[in-house]
């Protein structure tokens, strides 16, 4: 029988520490925008899967500030392209001009 044993220093594992903690830092910041609004979360999955966006104005509002990076974050099954198409519903929904094109 051969037993392998491996000793990581320490301090070899305290950089992958203090990153898993900066992205799950990351993660529930870009949840507490979406959580606060009632609904909200329920209202993205639903709108996903039945294909007919329908979201609250309050639920607009935490999409309008969600960065496509902690949107990917937070529902990354749902894809990059479908955080604009949220964010165009809501602007149509409020009225006003959207956002110039980056």
């Amino acid at each position: 029988m051969v037993v392998l044993a491996c000793a990581a220093s320490p301090s070899l594992a305290r950089p992958v520490a203090e990153e898993s903690k900066t992205v799950v830092d990351d993660i529930e910041k870009c949840w507490a925008a979406v959580i606060g609004a009632s609904g909200c979360i329920q209202d993205v999955f639903s709108s996903f899967f039945t294909g007919r966006i329908h979201l609250s104005a309050q639920c607009c509002a935490a999409i309008k500030g969600i960065s496509d990076n902690c949107f990917t974050k937070i529902f990354p099954f749902l894809g990059v392209g479908y955080n604009p198409l949220l964010k165009g519903f809501c602007v149509a929904q409020s009225g006003a001009a959207p956002p110039p094109a980056a």
